[in-house]
């Protein structure tokens, strides 16, 4: 699976560099199976987005991409912090209805630090 995970961040790398040049996965596999990557034959959705976990791409809403500029960084966390707003009111809507879990341990957080859920 390493390997894989090399090859894909090589053509992230080679092929998919800047926002502008973002793809998604189900192109990125569609178009390198065509180039005959002959793993990607292989390889289920779940173990893709495993990979593509992994390797140091950034995402947006036209798909994942190499990234060559600040900015992009700066995008990119953007990005994740609209995702990951409405997960902590999600967190929270729990907490609000489990009350009797909830109560004693002070403020909540998803990290397990002093004072919230461990």
């Amino acid at each position: 699976m390493e390997s894989l995970k090399k090859e894909i961040l090589d053509i992230y790398r080679s092929h998919h560099r800047g926002k502008e040049n973002a793809i998604t996965r189900a192109d990125f596999i569609a178009k390198y199976e065509r180039f005959g990557f002959v793993p990607f034959l292989f390889l289920s959705d779940r173990q893709f987005r495993q990979i593509y976990s992994e390797i140091p791409i950034c995402t947006c809403e036209k798909g994942g991409f190499y990234p060559i500029r600040k900015a992009e960084l700066l995008e990119y966390r953007d990005y994740l912090r609209k995702k990951a707003i409405p997960l902590f009111g999600r967190f929270n809507l729990v907490c609000d209805a489990h009350p009797e879990l909830a109560d004693d341990v002070g403020q909540m957080n998803l990290y397990g630090e002093p004072g919230g859920l461990k």
